[in-house]
């Protein structure tokens, strides 16, 4: 648990104290990129359902203890209900990926490979077939439903980090971030804002039908996706 609030708390401090994002923007007619390969394990094991500015975390340190464990329970709840639809984020994301990319005229493949030791881009990538023009690295940092504050709706989450590399050299060919529902706006990073027919006003409304909560993340492994797509044209 402290590990992802830690994670969380990287991602909010990115939303609202960080420099400007610098990305690499993509040049498809000097890449001249046919082949890709998605690298494997994008996507953290779990969910997050994380209430900001919760109650709890006003009362001190016992107050904080409490806001955590309150975090945990509302967490492994809702991972226990889309297991319980058999939702597999990331094999969706996955699929998705293949399709939006390959509809911008690639020829995409997933590249399988072991766990990522932390959630980022990997620090070196290798194993592509023969014929394989580059690595499309997508490192989904955090993702499920957020709340900005107590009595705020649950709203899905996701913050990935997109990178292209050459295969041949490791030339980076594109790098950039997608947000989709920021609590704040960095300039550089590309921001979506979430659907409203996937906001839940508690963690009732977000329990009481799984088969809703695991379509309101795939809906925003879809935006994102098709962003992912987009930064390729």
């Amino acid at each position: 648990m402290k590990l992802k609030l830690l994670g969380l708390v990287g991602a909010l401090c990115l939303s609202a104290c960080a420099d400007p994002y610098v990305a690499t923007p993509y040049d498809r007619a000097t890449a001249q990129v046919d082949r890709i390969v998605i690298m494997d394990d994008a996507l953290p094991e779990k969910a997050i359902a994380y209430e900001v500015a919760s109650v709890g975390s006003n009362f001190g340190l016992i107050g904080a203890l409490v806001d955590a464990g309150i975090q945990s329970e509302r967490q492994g709840a809702v991972n226990e209900a889309l297991q319980g639809v058999a939702f597999d984020a990331e094999g969706q994301l996955e699929t998705l990926l293949i399709r939006e990319i390959g509809q911008e005229g690639y020829n995409v493949a997933l590249l399988p490979g072991a766990a990522r030791a932390k959630r980022d881009w990997l620090p070196s990538h290798s194993g592509a077939p023969e014929g394989v023009d580059a690595y499309l690295d997508v490192a989904v940092v955090e993702y499920g439903y957020m709340s900005p504050g107590a009595g705020q709706p649950f709203r899905p989450y996701v913050w990935a980090k997109v990178k292209l590399v050459r295969v041949s050299d490791g030339t980076l060919l594109m790098e950039n971030q997608i947000v989709y529902n920021p609590l704040n706006v960095v300039e550089g990073v590309i921001t979506i804002p979430p659907n409203p027919e996937f906001f839940f006003n508690n963690r009732s409304a977000l329990l009481e039908d799984p088969t809703r909560l695991a379509a309101g993340i795939e809906d925003a492994m879809v935006r994102v996706a098709e962003t992912s797509a987009q930064l390729l044209r």
